[in-house]
């Protein structure tokens, strides 16, 4: 692995996303505007949102959860169960805001016909290809953790002192430190895959655009109160991630045919 090639292809790739103006907007726009609207919505609903309206059985499930949820009282602990909820959209942007990257990157490039040049120099498809998913995981998980910033200083206003404590809970740092990137590389890789396969960067978005549906899954079971996310189940769940993102990586660069694109995309 060539580092100073690396490096000169993330340095490009970077200096590309920042000449498009409409590319930045989709990274940083829709995190921003899907952190404030709510924001905005749980201010206005003021002391509504803190009544309960869950049932007896409901609370006491919830309660038999953790030993940390006795602390709360019943609305109080409506109000930590919406926020968690909406902590789990972090899990999400990492995996979507990405594949419009690196999408662009591949098959928009080769549509510019930006791509031929740099397909026909000596770096190694791995090193290309690598050096593209690091450009457009960057983006996107500063993107996330900046969203990520603005819930936690509206929750500051919203919630009260032992609800905002309690969404201080290091599983979450964990999450945004270890996951974040994850997540997103695991966007990125699939994306170079399906990108290697059509040509056409709104069916890559769309394919892979299913791998939020586990993500949108665990948030509704957490919801119903049939799992409980916790430090232990992020750190395993960082383990694994790793791992599928070692494996699609190294299944992109075989899939990866830089000859066979240059002459049969048109």
């Amino acid at each position: 692995m060539n580092l100073t090639c690396l490096q000169a292809i993330v340095s490009r790739e970077l200096l590309e996303i920042r000449k498009n103006r409409m590319l930045l907007f989709t990274i940083f726009f829709p995190p921003l505007l899907l952190t404030v609207l709510p924001i905005i919505m749980f201010a206005a609903l003021g002391s509504e949102m803190n009544n309960s309206n869950m049932s007896g059985n409901e609370i006491t499930r919830y309660y038999s959860l953790s030993p940390e949820f006795a602390q709360y009282a019943p609305s109080e602990l409506m109000q930590l169960i919406v926020f968690q909820q909406f902590l789990v959209m972090y899990l999400i942007m990492p995996l979507i805001i990405p594949m419009t990257v690196a999408a662009y990157s591949i098959i928009g490039e080769k549509q510019s016909r930006s791509l031929e040049p740099l397909l026909a120099t000596p770096i190694r498809t791995g090193e290309l290809l690598l050096g593209k998913s690091i450009a457009a995981v960057i983006p996107a998980v500063v993107a996330t953790w900046l969203a990520y910033a603005l819930f936690f200083a509206g929750a500051y206003f919203i919630a009260t002192p032992r609800v905002f404590a309690g969404l201080l809970n290091p599983m979450w740092i964990i999450a945004m430190i270890l996951l974040t990137p994850l997540l997103a590389l695991l966007a990125v890789s699939i994306a170079v895959v399906i990108s290697s396969k059509v040509n056409d960067t709104r069916v890559a978005q769309q394919i892979g655009g299913m791998l939020v549906i586990p993500a949108v899954g665990l948030g509704i079971a957490q919801t119903a109160g049939f799992i409980l996310l916790n430090a232990f189940t992020f750190v395993a769940g960082a383990v694994i991630i790793a791992l599928i993102d070692v494996g699609v990586l190294y299944l992109a660069t075989k899939l990866f045919q830089r000859e066979k694109i240059l002459t049969e995309w048109k």
